[in-house]
């Protein structure tokens, strides 16, 4: 997960530039016809941009540098002349973009990125005051308010065990399990606009076993740091933003819905939330009456001692739920490809169970 590559979003992707993109027509070559990539991947048509919307880009990206350049700057160094080479390699290059071939690009045919790469893995410069300036900028602008946070990971494929969290773990770009590292992203949405506003790098459990005691040490990871799953990471994540961010709801995939103990966090300190969970997880439509049930007289055996539903009321898988709905075509989004439309219905479901506790009545969704 490239934290710096995420900069150039915030004032670049805006309401002004959405509304024209989603104004602009797909048409048939746009989709089908693949002329050279490499000369057609400067076009703006291909992303649906008129050329109105990349007037002053150079410009633009200067500025945004600019606000962001005191993040890479301590009391005796200056680094942030590396940052704007960086962002500048990404977004001008459309394949290896690696640290020498960045430099050769940016700076100068002879350099060898060595500068680059000690910028990007061993400045002491910090990602959270990154992620500071772009919360900060979302919160100056009154017409991002009341927007969504949005939890997600994003997994990266690496070729051996020695990056920081490297491990065989899923990897859901990719759709299967391979060595790798995943980093826990949050993401804050409104109208249009789009910023990743947070992040954190997962380190499975195995990474705090003795053995990887030089790697942590290697790969700079903090001393104290303790194992955290993904859900602890994105909740920790939700509870800063809470007393910064103008949101009003926070969305996740079933990696976080599915987790009891992360929906009854975010439901105690009164958080709205969407999460996906998966087919078979149970809910009630009916509210149970819990409480240790009575010992029947003259049974051998130990006595009662868990909550158990005592008025009857038996749950359903939310899969069962869905079967009945009637679906109806909601637009998403437009994409690429047109225009992005699922099947969708809602049905309000009773409560579920949480550790002998119930969540107040929410809404199931579902799509086709």
């Amino acid at each position: 997960m490239n934290i710096l590559s995420q900069i150039s979003i915030l004032p670049v992707y805006n309401n002004q530039i959405h509304k024209t993109q989603v104004g602009a027509k797909m048409t048939k070559n746009s989709i089908t016809e693949k002329p050279n990539e490499k000369q057609d991947l400067f076009n703006p048509q291909r992303w649906g941009l008129p050329l109105i919307a990349i007037i002053g880009l150079a410009d633009r990206l200067r500025s945004i540098w600019s606000r962001f350049r005191e993040c890479f700057t301590t009391r005796t160094h200056d680094t942030s002349e590396y940052a704007f080479v960086y962002l500048r390699g990404l977004l001008t290059m459309d394949t290896q973009r690696n640290y020498a071939n960045i430099a050769r690009r940016v700076i100068d045919l002879q350099d060898d990125g060595q500068n680059i790469q000690h910028f990007m893995s061993d400045s002491p410069w910090l990602a959270g005051s990154v992620f500071t300036q772009i919360q900060s900028e979302v919160c100056h602008r009154p017409e991002l308010a009341g927007g969504m946070l949005t939890l997600d990971e994003s997994g990266d494929k690496r070729s051996g065990s020695f990056s920081a969290g490297s491990s065989r773990q899923m990897i859901g770009r990719l759709g299967k399990v391979d060595m790798g590292q995943v980093g826990v992203a949050l993401g804050y949405y409104q109208r249009g606009f789009w910023a990743m506003v947070d992040a954190r790098l997962y380190l499975p459990e195995e990474w705090f076993d003795q053995g990887h005691e030089k790697l942590r040490q290697r790969c700079h990871i903090p001393e104290g740091t303790a194992f955290a799953t993904k859900a602890q990471l994105g909740l920790n994540m939700i509870r800063q933003a809470k007393a910064k961010m103008p949101f009003e709801i926070v969305g996740c995939d079933a990696t976080y819905g599915r987790d009891s103990d992360f929906r009854e966090a975010l439901d105690t300190e009164g958080i709205l939330y969407i999460g996906d969970v998966p087919k078979n997880i149970h809910v009630y439509t009916k509210e149970p009456i819990m409480g240790i049930p009575a010992d029947t007289p003259g049974k051998r055996g130990r006595p009662h001692s868990r909550l158990a539903v005592t008025n009857g009321i038996q749950s359903v898988q939310v899969s069962s739920l869905a079967e009945k709905m009637t679906l109806t075509p909601v637009f998403i989004r437009h994409s690429e490809r047109g225009l992005l439309v699922y099947d969708c219905a809602v049905v309000q479901y009773g409560l579920s169970m949480i550790k002998g506790r119930f969540e107040r009545n929410g809404f199931l969704s579902g799509e086709s």
